[in-house]
């Protein structure tokens, strides 16, 4: 039956390009031994930002959302760049191919909430929002397109009787940004008596006392959210238009709501000093988030950072997937992720304070 797939297609994202890399070479392979006679797509954010890395055997290259230009590929077209229009309404996509996940050994627990089975959904795409180190804006635009409160609704009580689902993750940039559709979802899951326990990916600045009050009502129990760093010039330096005292009230009002909270912050930045580390560490500790993600900087193909660091010459190493490494980045690596640089990103509870304390403490 493998041998019959006429068409592969693969996500490809920047980070982890060197592993959809590998995946792309297996099928050369096969192709090269006559053992499948196939076609290879590669999608995802890397072919915007980085198309120049993709292999010349790779038949197709899909830029921008994937759903339209499968079809189109499906259907014969032979280019090889396939340049997407923005799909404007996301109701009218077909529900995911949840059934081919479910039996895969994939870890369908939230474990910073304490909730399993969690199912992710995708419910909108792209960012208005200008944020330096990021590189959402090179693909998407400044367009933010979403499902309705209705749809994702729907969705949830679909999943809940197929599934048992207990929980739903919802990874996108910007889950909280458009407050009219949040409030409508959450009254729809309060009043239609619907019992799941959800998180979100929020900005700091879309949340205040009243929707997480009614976000929790409705079955809201975690809140992952971009912290960057305790300094307030690096925070401008960002462009994250938010302040330390933003942070501070929100992780406030959620610690006292009872939702739990992931804090992702950066260190290694570029121009950070270490006075501005230790500021950050300090937020940490103030703000007592349920956990910690301590992300290690890197320039990404896209980014206005990656165009300030490139203009500065502030780089050390850039590595074939066009990823750009400063000064001290093996130094962070060993001390943050163990010497281990394919490792997870450090998940740190209770022991941030002590791990970090510990770094700061002999990193002068």
């Amino acid at each position: 039956k493998k041998e019959k797939i006429d068409l592969v297609g693969i996500y490809a994202n920047t980070i982890c390009f060197k592993d959809t890399l590998k995946m792309l070479n297996a099928l050369q392979k096969l192709r090269e031994r006559g053992k499948w006679k196939g076609k290879i797509a590669v999608g995802g954010p890397h072919t915007s930002v980085a198309v120049e890395t993709i292999p010349e055997f790779v038949d197709h290259i899909v830029q921008g959302e994937g759903e339209e230009a499968i079809l189109r590929i499906a259907n014969g077209i032979e280019d090889r760049i396939i340049r997407s229009e923005r799909i404007t309404d996301l109701d009218s996509l077909p529900h995911p191919a949840w059934d081919y996940f479910i039996s895969l050994p994939y870890d369908l627990s939230l474990e910073w909430i304490g909730i399993s089975p969690v199912f992710p959904m995708n419910t909108s795409r792209g960012c208005p929002f200008p944020c330096t180190f990021c590189s959402v804006s090179s693909i998407w635009g400044r367009m933010y397109t979403m499902m309705s409160a209705q749809r994702i609704y729907d969705d949830i009580v679909y999943l809940q009787k197929k599934y048992s689902i207990a929980g739903v993750y919802f990874r996108e940039d910007n889950f909280t940004l458009n407050r009219n559709r949040l409030e409508t979802f959450c009254e729809l899951l309060i009043k239609k008596g619907c019992k799941i326990k959800w998180a979100c990916e929020s900005r700091i600045d879309s949340l205040d006392r009243s929707i997480l009050e009614k976000m929790y009502k409705a079955g809201c129990r975690g809140l992952y959210l971009g912290v960057e760093s305790g300094s307030e010039r690096m925070l401008s330096f960002l462009k994250k238009n938010i302040t330390v005292e933003d942070i501070r009230r929100v992780f406030k009002e959620c610690n006292s709501i009872g939702i739990k909270t992931a804090a992702s912050v950066m260190v290694g930045l570029p121009t950070e000093t270490f006075d501005e580390r230790k500021q950050t560490l300090k937020l940490i500790e103030e703000i007592k988030p349920t956990t910690t993600w301590i992300n290690i900087f890197v320039g990404i193909p896209g980014s206005e950072l990656y165009q300030y660091i490139l203009s500065k010459k502030l780089y050390i190493y850039k590595d074939k997937n066009n990823l750009l490494y400063l000064k001290g980045h093996n130094h962070l690596v060993d001390e943050f992720y163990g010497g281990k640089k394919s490792a997870k990103i450090p998940f740190f509870g209770k022991r941030l304070n002590e791990k970090a304390k510990e770094f700061f403490s002999k990193s002068r």
